[in-house]
């Protein structure tokens, strides 16, 4: 708690009178922090990108920025693996906060997604992909480049109606070829 409290600039008294419990204050920095990232994300991704764009788009910008996070990385630090990963998973509220997201883009163009898919399932999906990235479970998911590559390659098949081709994502050497975009993918770099 006193790392925590220093690197927040309170005293760690001034931290348990907001907080009765260290995982309770670890919980609503997390809460705060991913939704005060997911926030910056949506205003910097290009409005005619598409609902699809904004997806991977959203992935890239988790797999290679979240984890840069200075403060969770601090508390991160404090966790018995050391990930930023663990500390999204055990945030209940980023689901609650992500599912109207999703219900959004999937109403906003039905036809892009598969049918049947339901905003919960999407939702838990997509945090589920961004953890395995944070984990760097997906081999240099840091790299934007490699990022929207395996978005596009394997994510992307499984929801939307018609997915962009594959694409080679590991170890050609060449990260910075760009990819095919999706139909749906309005934005044009």
């Amino acid at each position: 708690m006193e790392t925590i409290a220093h690197a927040a600039g309170y005293s760690r008294s001034a931290i348990y009178r907001q907080f009765a419990t260290r995982n309770e204050l670890l919980q609503a920095s997390v809460h705060r922090t991913t939704q005060r990232h997911a926030t910056a994300m949506m205003q910097r991704i290009p409005s005619d990108c598409g609902p699809v764009g904004l997806l991977v788009e959203s992935l890239v910008m988790v797999a290679s920025e979240l984890v840069h996070d200075p403060l969770l990385k601090t508390i991160a630090d404090q966790t018995p693996d050391g990930t930023v990963a663990s500390l999204i998973a055990g945030d209940d509220g980023l689901a609650l906060f992500v599912e109207p997201m999703i219900a959004g883009l999937l109403a906003q163009d039905s036809t892009v997604f598969r049918p049947g898919l339901h905003p919960h399932d999407l939702a838990q999906f997509f945090i589920s992909t961004a953890l395995s990235m944070l984990l760097s479970v997906v081999p240099h998911s840091s790299d934007p480049v490699v990022t929207r590559r395996y978005v596009e390659t394997f994510i992307l098949p499984a929801i939307v109606a018609s997915p962009p081709p594959a694409v080679r994502v590991f170890g050609d050497g060449e990260t910075s070829r760009p990819t095919t975009r999706h139909p749906s993918m309005r934005h044009h770099d």
